[in-house]
């Protein structure tokens, strides 16, 4: 899941300085399921920008706001709410506004929450980055836990000098990471892989910006 918060009200109403009319977009998937721009958070966020002088021409919830193909077939649906709107306001992750923003060239699109990480979901209201879309995952000679995700330094050999009775040395707080794969590792019966040397990541697989097509694969 995309961890998302909700921008400061303040700064939502500076982007939408030059806007009198507002069309809102919240996404059905992950900032639905984190409480930061679903049905709720977009109701009470319209409620808001009347409150300052906006007028919500309408709004909707996208099963994904970063499909563009469910895009565009919501977007068909509100077409006549969308029209008179000065401008779109995207509750979702970074890359569902950008395909909202593609969709409406003719429309200033912002963003109403900030994309933080990739998360593995403890329950809805406690998560941890697991992920960073590295491009070259490593798991399985790390016991299943990424320490480019989840070690500070991102070693790729660990651990560091700097750990003290098994804790981080940047977050006395967790566990090391070279620590909790080393006790993966051992229970697995897999230290051979913990004791063989890493090499240095292949930053070039992690380049942005990325793109896959598989039909041209």
């Amino acid at each position: 899941m995309i961890i998302t918060e909700q921008k400061p009200f303040e700064e939502v109403v500076e982007s939408l300085q030059g806007c009198k009319s507002v069309f809102i977009i919240g996404c059905g998937s992950c900032a639905t399921a984190w409480h930061t721009g679903g049905e709720t958070e977009v109701k009470e966020i319209a409620e808001k920008l009347q409150g300052v002088g906006k007028t919500i021409t309408g709004w909707m919830v996208v099963e994904e706001c970063c499909d563009e193909r469910k895009e565009k077939r919501d977007l068909r649906a509100h077409a006549a709410e969308v029209a008179p709107a000065d401008c779109i306001l995207v509750m979702s992750c970074g890359a569902g506004v950008q395909t909202v923003a593609l969709l409406h060239e003719d429309k200033p699109v912002y963003p109403g929450l900030n994309a933080l990480y990739l998360a593995r979901i403890q329950r809805l209201s406690k998560a941890d980055e697991r992920c960073v879309l590295c491009g070259e995952c490593i798991l399985a000679k790390t016991g299943g836990i990424c320490p480019v995700a989840t070690c500070p330094k991102e070693l790729m050999n660990g651990p560091c000098g700097g750990y003290k009775d098994g804790m981080c040395e940047v977050d006395p707080t967790r566990e090391c990471t070279w620590i909790s794969i080393y006790k993966r590792q051992e229970k697995l019966g897999q230290l051979d892989q913990f004791a063989e040397v890493k090499g240095p990541k292949d930053q070039t697989k992690r380049h942005h910006p990325r793109r896959l097509d598989k039909a041209a694969a």
